[in-house]
Formats: structure tokens, sequence, C-alpha cells
């Protein structure tokens, strides 16, 4: 896998960074006259931070629409369990905890299925204010998918193979290269922009989430 970590502003469409994209965040959108307080979260795999998110949830909601909004962009595949933690399997902190509450600086943790569990860092990073809007979780900035090259032939790859677990990397595959692999069969997952990638049966679905430059132009 070429590691890419840089992303997509979702407001006005700039390429950065994770660092820089919080400070564009807070300098560029994180004021709106007469808006909703909100917090500013990073959201992160706790094993590949390459898959990153910047959202704002405001101070008066819980982190049930977080739980919800994660499991819509990142994790849903078989509606397994999931809880918020202060830390990877400690005390959990629920789903009914107010966003406002929670201070500047804090990390917590997201937990997705207690199987294959998916584990995700969450940093309170800053506040912003917006206009009221219908979706209680805005998406205001995602990393850039990284690319994946076949481990056969060197095209782009399609499918990541599952029968190769740890320490060793798991070999990616393009589709008429997986197709040949026929005792892999199985073994084949859908390359996706998620932490979760080849984990139980999730397959990324249809991503409403995908980066848009034509939209951010039409705005």
């Amino acid at each position: 896998m070429a590691k890419n970590s840089g992303g997509n502003c979702y407001l006005c469409g700039a390429t950065l960074g994770k660092i820089a994209m919080k400070n564009h965040l807070l300098k560029a959108h994180a004021e709106e006259e007469g808006g909703q307080e909100c917090r500013l979260l990073k959201v992160e795999g706790v094993y590949d931070k390459d898959y990153w998110l910047f959202i704002d949830v405001p101070v008066e909601k819980t982190l049930s629409p977080v739980d919800g909004f994660l499991r819509r962009i990142w994790l849903e595949c078989c509606g397994h369990l999931s809880n918020f933690c202060v830390s990877p399997y400690g005390d959990t902190i629920g789903m009914s905890r107010k966003v406002g509450g929670l201070a500047m600086g804090t990390q917590f943790y997201h937990l997705y299925d207690y199987g294959t569990t998916t584990e995700t860092m969450i940093t309170v990073v800053g506040t912003t204010r917006r206009k009221p809007q219908r979706n209680i979780v805005r998406l205001l900035s995602r990393n850039v998918p990284p690319v994946f090259k076949c481990e056969a032939c060197g095209k782009p790859a399609d499918f990541i193979c599952e029968r190769f677990v740890e320490p060793f990397d798991k070999p990616s595959f393009c589709a008429g290269c997986a197709e040949k692999r026929e005792d892999d069969e199985h073994f084949m997952h859908p390359i996706t922009n998620s932490p979760r990638m080849g984990q139980c049966a999730y397959d990324g679905e249809l991503d409403i989430f995908e980066f848009d430059p034509c939209a951010i132009a039409k705005t």
C-alpha cells in the first residue's frame, strides 16, 4: 500500500495533511455568525492512522449520533454491538454522554464488534460554530483513499487477501489477478477507505461520503 496521509476539506475542497487540516478547519471554517456551538473531533484508526476524519457535533448532543455516523461511514457490516470507552477495553463512557461535557484535548475510543473489533480513537481538538442543520454530525474532512498496488502485476488493486494474517502484510490484487487465485477466493475482500477493510463481512457498501469536488464548486 502506498501510504497517503493527505485529506480533503469537504467545505472548500482544500487538500492538506492531517495536522494542517485541523488548523485549516479552525482558522477558515470554525465561525458562522449566530451558529450553534460544536466540538471539533478528530477521528482516526487506532492501528492505521492513515484513515481519519474531522467532524463537528453540537455541544448539547450526545455521543449516540457519533456512533451512528461512524457505522455509516466506516464500520457497519452485520449490526454488531459498539460503545465508547476511556481506553481500549477500559471503562465505558456510554452513548448518552453529552459532547459538550468532553474537555478540550480529551482522547477516547470507539469499539465496533467485540469479535472482530475495529478500534477508533477520537480526540477533542477545538470548538466550531455552525448554522443549525438536519444532520447532527457534520463531516468536515476525510483522508484521501490510500492507493494499493497489485502484488502480482503492479496495477491498481481492488482486493486484499485475508488468508495472510499478521505479522505479515496482507497482499493486494487487481480484479484480474484475484480471479486467478482460486484457492484464495473466499479470502478476498474489496479495498475500502475504512479501518474496517477486510474485517468480518465489511465491503464498504455504497460510499455516500466520497469526496465530490463538483459539489464544492457549486456551493
